[in-house]
């Protein structure tokens, strides 16, 4: 990088701050930090995973917000879409955090023992621009949103997930990992990205546009850059898209009853940790893009393992 380029990049930063971004985690006192440390997984990629996968598995067999499986894998769509994306964004921008994202705050009533995972929940690396918590939670949220209301649009949920959204783009600032410029992008991409998702895919109800716009996403992403972490969400997409085009027209839409919603969250259940198995061992690409084909691949069929195995048991 020249030193014009690094001066442009660094008169970025300062004016994505725009003052608010240093008062509000200057102000912060410690218990409001562990609030919003807290508060913040409600936009991380894990809880984003369960809410979609959960959702997609269990369908409407969820007494007040269950949703149809074709919209529950939108929903899933979505997260997928948002891992694809937020990687080709921020390698493309190359901001920089605020000083400091990546030190955790210094709390000493916290038990040692825990220490380390406020550490991780509390902090942030890599690049900054634009927020991949704001862009995902408005993605997933929003489009569970969306969905959830069994004839039409519920303003209940809506105004839900905007309260949710506006929490975790508010934490990222306040624990001091993102600007307020970020954040705020990264909300108007995820409405414009979800607004036309929802008319490309008939409301929610045909997911499989969804995961053939996160496949092509994630592929593009590997020609930007093949690294541990595109190759992982390209995987992840890619094995999607595949296991709806090979078996989801045989998957049922409703479960018939609760041991087979079980079977199914017992595998989606396996195929998550395995994918944490995969974040956690970091093999070679050609293993981590296989590992996430298939994990996902079987969250994907999971409800039609689940309605197979009850079948034969019964």
């Amino acid at each position: 990088m020249t030193g014009a380029a690094h001066c442009r990049k660094k008169m970025l930063s300062d004016y994505r701050g725009i003052g608010i971004s240093e008062a509000l985690h200057g102000l912060a006192q410690d218990p409001v930090l562990v609030i919003f440390a807290l508060l913040t997984q409600l936009g991380d990629v894990w809880f984003l995973f369960l809410l979609g996968g959960v959702h997609y598995v269990v369908g409407d067999k969820f007494p007040q917000w269950g949703i149809d499986r074709r919209r529950g894998l939108f929903v899933l769509g979505l997260l997928l879409t948002y891992v694809v994306l937020v990687g080709i964004l921020k390698q493309s921008f190359m901001l920089a955090r605020p000083p400091g994202a990546g030190t955790p705050p210094d709390i000493q009533w916290i038990p040692s023992a825990l220490q380390g995972v406020f550490a991780s929940i509390s902090t942030g690396g890599g690049y900054g621009f634009p927020s991949g918590h704001a862009l995902g939670s408005t993605l997933v949220w929003g489009g569970f949103a969306l969905v959830v209301g069994k004839d039409k649009i519920s303003n209940m949920w809506l105004a839900l997930a905007g309260v949710v959204i506006v929490i975790v783009s508010l934490s990222r600032v306040i624990l001091g990992v993102h600007y307020l410029v970020d954040v705020v992008v990264g909300a108007v991409i995820g409405i414009v990205v979800l607004g036309a998702l929802y008319k490309v895919t008939d409301h929610g109800t045909d997911p499989g546009r969804v995961l053939v716009f996160a496949a092509g996403i994630g592929i593009l992403g590997l020609i930007h850059g093949a690294t541990f972490d595109s190759v992982a969400a390209a995987g992840s997409a890619v094995g999607a898209w595949f296991a709806w085009r090979a078996v989801g027209d045989l998957i049922p839409a409703h479960p018939s009853n609760r041991p087979e919603v079980v079977a199914g969250l017992v595998v989606f259940g396996l195929a998550g940790g395995f994918f944490a198995l995969l974040y956690s061992l970091k093999p070679s690409l050609l293993v981590t893009f296989s590992g996430a084909t298939i994990a996902v691949g079987s969250v994907v069929g999971a409800p039609l393992v689940g309605n197979r195995t009850v079948g034969n048991l019964g």
